[in-house]
């Protein structure tokens, strides 16, 4: 009955929405309850897997990169024709500026989509909620971003950020496994380090996903107040097959505190519990109260077991430090759950608006960029140049 719904809305040209992370990408049809596909955000160079997205790309190979990828999300993924389509991007609102006027060009014209608009993911997440003010956190693969969404109005201003999340846990999971793990290779087992084996990004995410989780809090605390001679009782360990002949004995130590680097405060105090907390301290009086209320937290890295049990410990325990405890009078934090899986909680606010009949009002005509080859920016209205 689903692939049957699905035809129909490809049929009757229903709006495209695509949520392009710089890992994961979410691409499916406006007025559906899930993406059509969760795919990895690569192409295929060369017989050789690339990441869209990737640091020091000129503005030449990305465009051939997004173009490619935006090909894939058509025809692979999405089975659809795009030509006079209608067009939703999820984003970031720190999306460079690059890289939305590269989306355009290549959507309204090369795919000649009748029409895009661009949705803020934080935005978009509220929709879920049927609820038009809420505080909004996202931990993706490279960032944890937090915006405040008030009647609906994204508070771009108010926007904070951490470069601490999924991609960090890959690096202290690489770390870990250094220093405590061991490995089985041919029948004889020697030491990680020893194996000198190098682990992929796609093998790393997931070990992860199968074999890591966030302590509690009370168990970090006592975990990290421990000398170097006192024990402790670790998590039960883990075998990880790598290919036909190597298995990597993942300790209890690895699986359970790999995830602490997104509690652990950086250099200028932040991690992921107090960027809720300073942009509670950072809005006004009146609204306060209503964000603590209205917390939503999405992300694929939010859906590691025990995170949300974690941060909310966390957030009870920060707000009685001398750093917050004059600060705020806030005591009580209350997290939404969305009705969907978090990883894609976004996209499914950019489907629902998709379906609106408002959604041609909020978008970029494809005759008025042909004309002007202007990016309206998404929360103001405003041209950009």
């Amino acid at each position: 009955m689903t692939s049957f719904i699905d035809s129909l809305a490809a049929s009757e040209k229903t709006a495209v929405v695509i949520d392009i992370g710089h890992a994961y990408t979410k691409c499916g049809f406006a007025g559906n309850s899930s993406p059509r596909h969760i795919v990895p955000t690569t192409i295929s160079i060369r017989g050789e897997t690339k990441r869209v997205f990737e640091d020091n790309l000129d503005l030449a190979s990305l465009r051939e990169r997004l173009t490619e990828f935006i090909r894939l999300v058509y025809y692979k993924y999405n089975i659809a024709n795009c030509r006079e389509r209608r067009v939703v991007i999820v984003e970031s609102v720190i999306t460079p500026t690059r890289i939305r006027h590269l989306l355009a060009d290549i959507l309204l014209k090369q795919f000649e989509a009748s029409s895009l608009a661009f949705v803020s993911l934080h935005l978009g997440a509220t929709y879920t909620l049927g609820r038009s003010t809420a505080l909004v956190l996202d931990v993706g693969y490279v960032e944890a971003q937090i915006m405040p969404v008030a009647e609906g109005v994204p508070l771009a201003v108010q926007f904070d950020s951490l470069s601490c999340a999924g991609q960090a846990i890959h690096r202290q999971i690489e770390s870990l496994l250094t220093q405590h793990a061991s490995v089985t290779h041919q029948g004889r087992k020697k030491s990680f380090a020893e194996a000198n084996i190098k682990l992929s990004e796609d093998t790393l995410e997931d070990i992860k996903v199968r074999c890591c989780f966030v302590s509690p809090f009370t168990r970090a605390q006592s975990y990290s107040k421990l000398s170097s001679d006192a024990t402790f009782k670790e998590a039960a360990s883990i075998e990880y097959t790598l290919g036909p002949e190597t298995i990597i004995h993942i300790p209890g130590i690895v699986r359970e505190f790999a995830c602490e680097v997104l509690f652990e405060q950086d250099i200028d105090g932040k991690s992921v519990a107090t960027l809720i907390l300073d942009a509670l301290i950072q809005a006004s009086l009146d609204l306060r109260r209503q964000f603590a209320d209205n917390i939503l937290v999405i992300g694929g890295t939010a859906m590691l077991p025990g995170f949300l049990h974690r941060l909310n410990a966390e957030l009870k325990y920060l707000v009685n430090i001398p750093t917050y405890v004059n600060k705020l009078a806030i005591r009580e934090f209350h997290f939404h759950s969305p009705p969907a899986q978090l990883n894609y909680a976004a996209w499914l606010g950019g489907s629902m608006i998709g379906a609106l009949d408002t959604l041609e009002s909020q978008s970029i005509l494809r005759e008025k960029y042909l004309e002007n080859g202007i990016v309206p920016d998404w929360f103001t209205g405003e041209q950009a140049a």
